[in-house]
């Protein structure tokens, strides 16, 4: 079955609705996305999105990193033994997908089956992080 994460989909308006979803959701027991702050972009704050996506109800062998392509220009610059996407999806062992229209403040993890376009299919299979206000 073909990815419903495709070229057509409007990724800033798409992590609008994300966040936006994880706001509304909260105390209730309606599936939701798991949110996690991170305080900036490396390798670690990924892998650390994972581990607390593979705790909630994700699980690993799909997922896929989506960045905005500054967050992912960032941590081949900051990672010393990271030089492309390639390398950086060894790294991290998912695939990445950088998108120039992901906002550079949220950083998804997600089943590509998990959206539609902008709608979210199954809240439970996304995570995002939220980049703090610092350096990013």
């Amino acid at each position: 079955m073909p990815s419903r994460l495709d070229d057509e989909t409007d990724f800033e308006e798409l992590a609008a609705r994300v966040r936006t979803q994880s706001q509304q959701a909260p105390g209730s027991d309606t599936e939701r996305v798991t949110i996690r702050s991170l305080e900036g972009v490396s390798s670690d704050t990924l892998e650390n999105l994972l581990e607390a996506a593979e705790s909630e109800h994700l699980e690993p062998g799909e997922l896929v990193f989506v960045l905005s392509r500054t967050n992912a220009e960032l941590l081949c610059e900051r990672e010393f033994d990271i030089d492309d996407v390639d390398e950086l999806e060894e790294v991290l062992g998912r695939r990445v997908r950088v998108e120039d229209e992901m906002p550079d403040d949220t950083i998804l993890l997600l089943h590509p089956d998990a959206v539609e376009g902008e709608t979210l299919v199954e809240p439970e299979a996304i995570a995002c992080g939220i980049v703090g206000s610092g350096e990013a």
